[in-house]
């Protein structure tokens, strides 16, 4: 009731003169509420006294509430043309028959699939099925659920609009009814109150029946959905019925089945009900993503012309020296490199689609991973790089056989030995296998890894022999499986890397690539060798049937929570959190990287503007970053306000410095007082700005010492930075001369030799003044600027070597200093030696 009260006020509240804008607002609000309230309302008046489609107006069904609502007189005009506009707009949305059918055709369409579907797996036996049609079942009924979840989606929608509406009408004739009842009414407002209630009861007739027809199809949809949770359910409960057959004898042991003499069930019943089960999913799949398909094959025809475009691009690469032969060698083969791209895309398209033809994909790929695979590894490989293929397409056969029980057996026993006899040809004798005892294959985890599939074969051949023939298909599928993807991974991945080679090679790539080759090359190769490598993982623990069981059990310990307090913790969290803040330093260092030393300096910026929104774009990732970390690891918003203010009071008693330096850093960042590069002079020493933070900045001595300096003393303390305008110094040179120079001579000599010197601004140009006469000497000062990304010391040193060969070709002399002595005592030896000196003549 407050819901609609509150819809009806604001209406009521309205201008006249924005009565229709004010109507439009109250019905989108009204539309913006929830379906159910709007279903309780509708229900609600469906169930009043005196309410029914088609009813005309009666005063006397009124409620207090509903005659505390009427419309004042003055306001009926307006709101009955605001009314009339609010009821054209339900009435153009009731128009709904074309709709309605539509879901009704979806409905009856996924009702035919889906006992179609039924069909296939009640009227078969499960137990005669292998795994792997038993997995195509299931991702058949994952498809159609996914149906009518969608179909049910749209059709709540729309019956979530009709209901708004409904309600939205039966609020409307609550409140004119209620006015209608009035006391005192003017009579020549009735017929506009009728006519109203009138078009307020043809609409509800209108409204009414798309609405119980929707109401209905929700129910089917509702009937369909449960259909599919029990379709699914049964033939999840098959396949871990076969999980756990994995475990025990589910067939008697061969020599008592080859005495067997009952009847079987022919050949042709099973190989019959593979396909049916393969083919009707095939069909359905295709046509729930038809619309995507013609996209598909576009880009595979788009796709081979580039395969040999890229092929004459890695060849001139190659001619030029910008590429090596050996990396460009996948390119070299367009054909195979272009299949080999398709199979990958149409193992994407498949990925919950037939299994079947999944298969079918992978034995079809294996021609152009042969194609693709360097000779030598083939080489390493040896025999199984081509007998795999064919025991690949046996197992297949022998997974459309299972009905017959006996030959199923023999299939998998001849596959399995097959397979040991050309597994351990290779460790017997590894140089008639063609092995190179030089290829990073042969290595002691190599030939364990073949030692490890063959002790799998036999294992899979004994199990087969005594009666566990789930067992024995798994290991021998399992086997195959891993062995094929990781050779299929290992020449995909050759290809992407070539082409990715070819596309960097122009100069802007190549210029990145060579710049980040130490930092993100690096960690992209491992990056992606990564993601392969557990890729592969995931996909052999999955053909093991494995992964399953170890995710069900890694699921619950990971979400086990522990309680700390308040504080609701698990294990999953806390890797969540130690992943995600990773995750967000390598980030955060990523982008600061790309951003200083690509992005910025090819922007027109003020000098130091980069670093700032390089060093700002660092910690604003790490502290988003560090939020979803907490938000991983469980912590909600009223924790983190706990937390943020603990750490204000810490700042209150202790951490004062702390930001007081962080809130200095963030000037710095912003005024820029000084930057990295500067050459400061700060706390008693001189050095070049390494690195500005947010704490502190780092100064680099010229003795090569790294000097912390917390940025509060920057700002508190006087800062020399010689270079926050720019690179030039001026350079003072103290120079005397005897009595007899000619100072305005040696004037122009020092400005005449200032100019000679590399690295000395004529603008302004050099000057020398005189400065002083003292004793025995005539002093001058030569002044000159240095010109811009000068070592203003090792001008200096030239500027001095300079007047010093210029003042002595000139034959002016620099006066040396003189000093007086005088001897108050000495002793007799001494006295004697002076005594017998040769007289000197004076000077």
């Amino acid at each position: 009731m407050v819901s609609i009260n509150a819809s009806i006020m604001s209406v009521r509240q309205c201008q006249p003169q924005h009565a229709t804008a004010c109507a439009a607002g109250a019905l989108a609000a009204r539309v913006r509420r929830g379906g159910r309230v709007a279903a309780l309302w509708l229900a609600a008046a469906l169930a009043a006294p005196g309410w029914a489609l088609g009813a005309g107006p009666d005063a006397s069904v009124a409620t207090p509430e509903a005659r505390a609502s009427a419309i004042t007189p003055a306001e009926i005009p307006a709101r009955a043309d605001a009314d009339e506009q609010l009821l054209e707009a339900i009435l153009r949305r009731s128009q709904m028959t074309g709709a309605v059918e539509r879901f009704e055709r979806a409905l009856a369409t996924q009702s035919a699939a889906l006992k179609r579907l039924a069909a296939q797996t009640h009227g078969s036996d499960l137990t005669q099925l292998s795994v792997r049609r038993l997995e195509s079942l299931v991702w058949h009924w994952h498809l159609n659920e996914r149906a009518v979840a969608q179909t049910r989606a749209e059709l709540a929608r729309a019956t979530s609009v009709a209901s708004e509406d409904a309600a939205a009408l039966a609020s409307l004739r609550t409140a004119w009814q209620a006015t209608r009842a009035e006391e005192g009414l003017a009579t020549a407002l009735l017929p506009r109150v009728d006519e109203l209630l009138a078009q307020i009861d043809q609409a509800q007739q209108v409204l009414a029946k798309p609405l119980a027809k929707m109401l209905a199809l929700g129910r089917t949809s509702s009937a369909l959905t449960t259909q599919v949770q029990s379709g699914v359910a049964e033939v999840l409960v098959m396949v871990e019925e076969q999980d756990r057959s994995l475990l025990r004898m589910d067939r008697p042991p061969l020599w008592q089945a080859l005495r067997e003499t009952g009847a079987r069930e022919p050949i042709s019943v099973g190989f019959r009900r593979s396909l049916e089960i393969e083919l009707a999913f095939a069909d359905a799949y295709d046509a729930a993503n038809a619309r995507i398909l013609p996209a598909l094959g576009a880009l595979a025809a788009v796709l081979l012309p580039l395969m040999f475009w890229l092929k004459r691009r890695a060849r001139a690469l190659v001619t030029a020296g910008q590429a090596s032969e050996p990396s460009m060698q996948a390119l070299a083969r367009p054909w195979a490199a272009w299949l080999l791209l398709v199979a990958a895309g149409a193992m994407l398209y498949d990925f919950q689609g037939p299994i079947m033809r999944q298969q079918l994909v992978m034995l079809l790929g294996w021609v152009p991973v042969l194609g693709l695979l360097q000779r030598r590894f083939l080489a390493v490989i040896g025999p199984w790089a081509y007998l795999s293929a064919v025991f690949y397409f046996l197992n297949l056969l022998a997974s459309l056989l299972a009905g017959n029980d006996l030959l199923y057996r023999a299939f998998l026993l001849g596959i399995s030995l097959s397979m040991l006899v050309t597994l351990g040809w290779g460790l017997v004798r590894p140089s008639a296998a063609g092995g190179d005892a030089s290829h990073p294959l042969q290595t002691p985890t190599w030939r364990l890894l073949r030692w490890a599939a063959c002790a799998v074969m036999l294992a899979a051949a004994g199990s087969n022999v005594l009666g566990n023939v789930s067992l024995a298909a798994m290991l021998i599928a399992a086997t195959l499986d891993s062995s094929y993807v990781a050779l299929a991974m290992y020449a995909g991945s050759k290809v992407v890397v070539a082409v990715a080679q070819v596309l960097l090679a122009g100069p802007t790539a190549s210029r990145l690539a060579t710049r980040h080759s130490a930092s993100l090359v690096p960690a992209a190769a491992k990056l992606g060798r990564t993601v392969l490598v557990l890729a592969w993982l995931v996909f052999t623990l999955q053909s093991f049937r494995i992964y399953r069981p170890l995710s069900t059990f890694l699921i619950a310990v990971l979400t086990r929570e522990f309680q700390l307090g308040e504080l609701s913790l698990s294990l999953g969290s806390l890797v969540a959190f130690a992943a995600a803040t990773w995750a967000a330093f390598w980030l955060a260092k990523t982008i600061r990287l790309v951003l200083s030393e690509d992005l910025l300096p090819a922007l027109s910026l003020p000098r130091g503007v980069g670093n700032s929104i390089s060093s700002l774009s660092y910690y604003t990732v790490l502290f988003l970053g560090l939020l979803a970390a907490l938000a991983a690891a469980g912590f909600h918003v009223g924790q983190l306000t706990i937390v943020f203010g603990a750490l204000g009071v810490g700042i209150g008693f202790g951490l004062q410095d702390i930001v007081r330096n962080f809130v200095a850093g963030m000037i710095l960042m912003f005024e820029r007082p000084i930057q990295r590069g500067d050459t400061v002079e700060v706390a008693g020493m001189t050095g070049r700005v390494r690195e500005i933070g947010l704490r502190a900045t780092i100064v680099t001595t010229f003795e090569g010492a790294d000097v912390v300096v917390p940025n509060g003393m920057l700002l508190a303390d006087k800062l020399v930075n010689w270079t926050l305008s720019g690179t030039r110094r001026r350079i003072n040179l103290d120079i005397s001369t005897g009595y007899g120079a000619d100072p305005q001579r040696t004037i122009e000599l020092l400005v005449g030799i200032a100019r000679t010197v590399d690295g000395i601004s004529f603008s302004p140009a050099p000057a020398a003044i005189m400065t002083g006469l003292v004793p025995g000497a005539l002093e001058f000062n030569l002044r000159a600027w240095t010109t811009e990304g000068t070592d203003w010391v090792t001008v200096r040193s030239a500027l001095a070597v300079k007047v010093r060969d210029g003042l002595a070709e000139a034959g002016i002399a620099v006066p040396m200093p003189q000093r007086d002595l005088h001897l108050r005592s000495v002793s007799r030896d001494a006295a004697a030696e002076l005594a017998n000196l040769p007289p000197t003549a004076p000077t």
